[in-house]
């Protein structure tokens, strides 16, 4: 028995599931992080909460490799929000005083079916998508989650001040129970023939956590490179409005929604770049968010600043787009589990270590020489990879032939 006939399955409601699971995620999750924060009196304890969720699907890496090689990803979407909804129902059975621990312990275990979620529906898209829809089927995907974050993230002062947290966490059920339902909308993952041994490669080769392709390596070094700069960019909104500009946390709030709104438009904007990917190199797009970011440092004005840095923004999310799509389309059958599994685990991991390596920089130095060496190592690493030019152009001719 299905919730959706086979012929009203589709691909399209991949965005509206990730929106609805991290909207929900996100909402609690900033919520608890604040409450935290305000009862322990700790930045550094609600600053750990928000990254604990990731630490799950880091440590078990091994295990959701070998899940996402199994066949019907689509299932086990739907197996993971399921457990995402009876965990959290569940939650709600716990006493007032002891609720919000639950409700901690909540967050971090439950990122792992979190991370289930979002690295399966990327499988489910490969095989359900043509190859010539694939890039903005990811692209479109990432903006559902995207969106989700920010508005989760921004409904959650004025719901934390009108709810109890009992009544977020019943919340955060009302959106699970959504996402599931949408979770039976998936349609199989091999509605497409596109990768038509996908299946009988992952159960073989696919459980190993490795990427033997070179090129592959390459892509995986370029995108830690997106994940420094994720680091940096947490460090930068509050850095620089207050080090290099010199303003209070009025400038902070304002240098956050223009980053939040950048963020948006720069993957808003890959939709139409998709179309000329194979005509610039791929090294260009770890490059071209220098120029605006050293120049927003270099003048150290408040409107030029915004306003380069906005579009440094713009190009960071550009690019971290351009090597998502290309690391989820050029995998191999035995290696796509791998690689979204490499992608799930690898991002957060290295978004954490930059914040840590920029934040005491930014401390011994300042934001101009910290900004100087994330130039530095963006230029090193893009020299270091190589070009990944002609595996994109690989790519192509596969789909096209």
């Amino acid at each position: 028995m299905t919730l959706f006939p086979t012929a009203l399955r589709s691909p399209n409601s991949t965005p509206a599931l990730l929106f609805v699971n991290t909207c929900g995620s996100f909402l609690l999750l900033v919520s608890l992080s604040t409450r935290v924060g305000s009862d322990t009196g700790s930045g550094l304890l609600a600053g750990a909460l928000l990254s604990a969720p990731w630490l799950p699907a880091l440590l078990l890496a091994a295990p959701l490799n070998r899940l996402l090689a199994r066949p019907a990803p689509e299932r086990l979407v739907r197996l993971a929000e399921a457990a995402s909804l009876a965990l959290t129902a569940a939650a709600l059975l716990a006493p007032g005083r002891a609720l919000l621990v639950t409700a901690t312990v909540l967050v971090v275990v439950r990122g792992y079916f979190e991370a289930i979620t979002r690295s399966a529906t990327a499988v489910v898209l490969r095989g359900a998508v043509p190859p010539e829809r694939l890039d903005r089927a990811n692209t479109v995907a990432e903006i559902g989650k995207l969106t989700g974050v920010s508005v989760g993230a921004a409904l959650a002062g004025p719901a934390a001040s009108i709810l109890s947290l009992r009544g977020l966490v019943a919340l955060n059920v009302a959106t699970l129970a959504l996402s599931a339902l949408l979770a039976w909308a998936l349609p199989p993952a091999t509605a497409v023939a596109s990768d038509g041994g996908r299946a009988a490669a992952g159960a073989t080769g696919g459980t190993r956590l490795r990427v033997d392709d070179p090129a592959l390596r390459r892509l995986l070094g370029r995108f830690l490179l997106v994940a420094f700069w994720q680091g940096f960019h947490t460090v930068a909104v509050t850095v620089v409005p207050l080090d290099l500009l010199h303003g209070g946390t009025r400038l902070v709030g304002v240098f956050v929604a223009v980053s939040a709104v950048a963020v948006f438009a720069g993957s808003l904007a890959a939709l139409p770049v998709q179309r000329h990917l194979d005509r610039v190199p791929s090294a260009a797009w770890a490059l071209l968010p220098l120029p605006p970011l050293l120049a927003a440092v270099l003048i150290g004005r408040t409107v030029p600043t915004l306003v380069l840095y906005a579009l440094f923004l713009v190009f960071f999310e550009i690019a971290f787009v351009h090597y998502n799509n290309r690391l989820l389309a050029t995998a191999s059958a035995e290696e796509l589990s791998s690689v979204v599994t490499l992608r799930a685990t690898l991002l957060p991991s290295g978004v954490a270590v930059s914040i840590l390596l920029v934040g005491a920089l930014c401390d011994l130095t300042g934001p101009l020489p910290a900004t100087l060496v994330v130039a530095a190592v963006t230029v090193a690493v893009t020299a270091a990879t190589g070009s990944t030019r002609q595996v994109w152009r690989r790519s192509v001719a596969d789909a096209s032939g």
